[in-house]
């Protein structure tokens, strides 16, 4: 049995365009590197903050002026009178300040939520890299099943063959070889998924999925200490909370923003007359908005807008409660994989090869009968597949945990 280990260099996200023209061997942090420019949820987020910030100017509250000419009198020939007027109408100030504060604060969110969505996606290219190596594994184990199992239907062939045992022996072997090989087309069936699984992860085009693309990654083995109270300390930094908490703020700036709606906007003019003769005047006229109905509109917006801020506290309360529950059941998952991983590899993985070995040698020396050898070999093969879930399992809860923490930890 054969076990590599190969490091990974971990790339960190840079803005350069993915260099997807050599895949013949995809790691951990080319994954990454393509996920980062391709997946179509981080694209799709990014057009998003560049519309939201072409908003903020617009939330200022200034309109286009308007220019209306008039004239008077056509027809009586010996008077006309016309008049050119420009005028701009302006919210009151504080609306404007008011708004613009918000529509920053919902930029600011949706530049939070960006930074969570890369985290997560992060996180689901190194767990679909993880559950691909994990296949890999599998199929490796696999092959040693099929080997195993050659070996002991070549061994109860020649007993067979010598009168030491009966045929019967022989056919059950066989069949344990044929069940054998049908897992291993198994296995093989799995990687082609976890294959397609992480390509449509990253984004990799079509016509760049070949089967020649290699995976050098591997699941090995990595000790770390992760300690459960800074899990918890990393939370309130997260950018998924921190987002709930911007459109907390911008909501708040919209509850100002309904009762500046109280005060007046303003409206300025400028004439420009002639009244016929030589009578030209130049003229200019303020005025100003009165919220006589403020029952009916201002009141009734701020009542709305409040009760829209309340709605972000609850978000936010329940998003607090939502992430912790994660990271409390990711870091209890990782003590409980990392307890196992550690009991196999002290004395599990060593004695389960011992008990192969030992029962092999019995059984071509004719001490022990089919059965034993049976058990044996499944008992070893059992504890080899129960290891690669365990570790499997570490690796997708520390990943998890990498979300929380925002730090790399596996394949760094």
């Amino acid at each position: 049995m054969i076990f590599s280990v190969v490091l990974v260099i971990l790339i960190s996200f840079q803005s350069t365009p993915a260099d997807t023209t050599d895949l013949n061997n995809l790691s951990v942090g080319k994954a990454l590197e393509i996920a980062y420019q391709h997946n179509p949820r981080v694209n799709q987020l990014k057009n998003r903050i560049e519309a939201q910030r072409q908003q903020q100017p617009l939330s200022l509250g200034i309109n286009n002026p308007e220019v209306n000419y008039a004239k008077e009198g056509i027809g009586q020939g010996s008077f006309a009178e016309q008049r050119w007027v420009v005028s701009q109408s302006l919210d009151f100030p504080l609306t404007g300040y008011y708004r613009l504060k918000s529509e920053k604060a919902k930029t600011r969110s949706m530049e939070l939520e960006l930074e969570a969505l890369r985290l997560q996606l992060k996180a689901d290219v190194k767990s679909a890299y993880t559950r691909l190596a994990y296949a890999i594994e599998s199929s490796h184990l696999a092959r040693e099943r099929v080997d195993l199992f050659k070996s002991l239907r070549d061994a109860a062939q020649s007993r067979a063959d010598l009168g030491e045992s009966s045929e019967i022996d022989a056919m059950q072997a066989n069949l344990q070889l044929t069940e054998a090989q049908n897992s291993m087309e198994k296995a093989y069936q799995d990687i082609m998924d976890a294959r397609y699984n992480l390509f449509e992860t990253i984004g990799l085009e079509e016509e760049q999925q070949t089967y020649d693309i290699s995976f050098p990654d591997t699941l090995h083995y990595v000790a770390v200490d992760i300690n459960q109270d800074e899990v918890l300390q990393q939370l309130q930094q997260h950018p998924q909370l921190q987002q709930f908490s911007k459109d907390q703020l911008a909501a708040s700036y919209q509850t100002k923003v309904a009762k500046s709606g109280y005060l007046p906007d303003i409206n300025l003019k400028y004439y420009r007359q002639d009244f016929g003769n030589g009578f030209d005047f130049n003229a200019f006229e303020v005025g100003v908005s009165i919220p006589l109905w403020f029952g009916v509109n201002q009141s009734n917006k701020v009542q709305q807008s409040k009760a829209q801020y309340r709605v972000q506290e609850w978000r936010f309360q329940e998003e607090e409660l939502s992430i912790k529950k994660q990271a409390e059941q990711a870091w209890h998952g990782y003590e409980t994989t990392q307890a196992n991983i550690k009991r196999f590899r002290k004395s599990i993985q060593k004695k389960s090869k011992e008990l192969v070995d030992m029962t092999q040698k019995g059984y071509r020396m004719g001490e022990l009968d089919l059965l034993t050898l049976l058990e044996a070999q499944r008992t070893y093969l059992r504890t080899q597949q129960s290891y690669y879930d365990t570790l499997r399992d570490y690796y997708l809860r520390v990943i998890e945990l990498e979300k929380y923490l925002q730090k790399d930890i596996i394949f760094k």
